[in-house]
């Protein structure tokens, strides 16, 4: 589970330069890249992996290294090379590695032909120096009943991050995205660029927002897909957009039941079947095969995670049918853990405190207020309780990036987006002058070969610079209501043209 639903593959600029396309001359063929030893990569012989070094500590550039792993896919046609694509996974915890390597299967052909696709696994992730922490089998609930409760998770937290910075080693106090956006810049630097484009996804996205801040001139292009607001610091009103955005798009599943063959709960009120079963869950009636109980959070969890995507694999379709098993008591546990990735990075990037149980308290009050079926949004919860106590102090608070001397930036969202609401997204537009909202009418998180409008829009950015006109829509694909997909709609959009 992860701010991003990791796709198959996953563990699974200073510089003052005019915009534009780069020149023939600049891209006809690739750069060394200084200070790279590539190899063929071990999953696939094809691409190229290597190592660059980077300090632990940016304040300390003497001071001890790490490397970084890094791959490459060279672009199929260097006579007509662009330069570097760097692709940004969400999470935090996706492998940038695993992306370039595995993750470019639906990417247009143009793409892989004219940039040299990039993976940077970041620190403390995948071959970067992974972040290592002990079985948490022992852990308390993140939602405690009383202020004791509260008081022994606090003293949890405290003790897993000491336990967790002992067997990692000094750069768990160092996997915030500034110091990740300084070690791209490393990797640019290594690979000989003078610019970069990059394409980035969910929490990739704060990254690719805090690159532009910290490297302007670098920057080729910078599409943003599913966006992060680094700027929220109300602990209210980021918890209420969450839980809100999850009981909408609940009430959603729940028409879409009423009306398709394909939900298995037609003929049911779908909010009356999430009711009954969270009641059940909070009696401890819903075990798994293994006789472990599903609780409520589980199972709003697995709710939540369905709504990525209507007409993914684990979408409406999939969770009417585990719903509908859960009925039956034949129940099944479809729900990720977080690993332990999550609370050292976003611990240290966001700081949402708590004054009191009093206050934690009355925060779930107004979430059960604001989502009545769906209750909370586990991952803001999980945001703002998991990092009670666990870090004195966020490396990289919240902060309105300051976004200035570069190309313009298009940042792509969807309007139901059950992760990183359009809300945040219209909050970064107004935050970074010049850059482009394009809005996909639709659900899911991330949007990119979501649909053809919103893939051709990303890939043309990509190549030629060119963003749609502001305030352009692209239209939303029909939640699955057959057995049989209707065929989406392939024409170019007009702007396009």
């Amino acid at each position: 589970m992860s701010w991003i639903r990791m796709a198959s593959w996953a563990p699974l600029v200073s510089l003052l330069l005019l915009p534009g396309p780069v020149s023939t001359a600049e891209s006809s063929a690739s750069p060394a890249a200084k200070g790279i030893a590539w190899e063929p990569c071990p999953e696939d012989p094809w691409a190229q992996c290597g190592k660059v070094p980077v300090p632990v500590d940016w304040d300390r550039p003497a001071g001890a290294k790490i490397e970084l792993a890094v791959a490459r896919r060279p672009a199929l046609d260097p006579r007509k090379r662009i330069g570097s694509l760097f692709l940004l996974p969400g999470g935090p915890g996706g492998s940038g590695v695993g992306f370039a390597l595995f993750g470019t299967e639906e990417f247009d052909p143009q793409i892989l032909q004219r940039f040299d696709v990039i993976g940077v696994d970041a620190r403390g992730i995948g071959n970067s120096h992974p972040l290592r922490c002990p079985p948490s089998s022992d852990s308390p609930s993140e939602y405690p009943r009383d202020a004791k409760a509260y008081a022994r998770l606090l003293r949890w937290h405290k003790k897993r991050a000491d336990e967790c910075r002992r067997l990692t080693g000094p750069v768990f106090d160092h996997v915030d995205t500034r110091s990740n956006a300084r070690d791209l810049d490393a990797v640019r630097a290594a690979l000989g660029e003078r610019r970069i484009s990059l394409y980035g996804e969910s929490y990739g996205t704060l990254l690719g927002q805090q690159y532009a801040e910290e490297h302007p001139g670098r920057v080729r292009a910078l599409a943003l897909d599913g966006n992060m607001n680094h700027s929220a610091t109300d602990v209210r009103r980021y918890l209420l957009t969450g839980s809100s955005g999850l009981e909408r798009l609940y009430r959603r599943f729940a028409a879409w039941c009423e009306e398709s063959p394909r939900c298995a709960l037609r003929g049911q009120d779908a909010l009356k079947v999430l009711d009954g079963l969270l009641a059940r869950a909070d009696r401890g009636e819903l075990k798994d095969p293994a006789g472990t109980a599903i609780t409520s959070i589980d199972l709003v969890e697995t709710v939540r995670e369905a709504m990525y995507g209507p007409n993914s694999r684990s979408g409406w379709p999939a969770l009417s049918v585990y719903l509908t098993r859960l009925q039956a008591r034949k129940p099944e546990r479809l729900i990720e853990d977080f690993g332990d990735t999550f609370q050292p990075i976003f611990c240290t990037d966001f700081s949402f405190p708590v004054r009191d149980f009093e206050h934690l308290r009355s925060l779930m009050a107004a979430s059960r207020h604001a989502a009545p079926h769906t209750r909370v949004d586990n991952l803001r919860w999980i945001a703002i309780a998991g990092c009670q106590g666990y870090l004195p102090r966020a490396r990289n608070p919240q902060h309105p990036y300051r976004v200035k001397g570069v190309p313009p930036i298009l940042l792509v969202n969807s309007r139901y987006d059950v992760s990183t609401p359009y809300s945040d997204a219209e909050s970064v537009a107004r935050q970074i002058p010049g850059s482009v909202l394009l809005t996909y009418d639709g659900i899911g998180h991330t949007t990119y070969t979501r649909n053809p409008c919103t893939t051709a829009a990303i890939d043309r950015y990509l190549l030629t610079l060119r963003t749609p006109p502001p305030d352009t829509h692209c239209p939303a694909e029909p939640p699955p209501l057959t057995e049989t997909k209707p065929e989406p709609d392939t024409r170019t959009p007009r702007w396009l043209w």
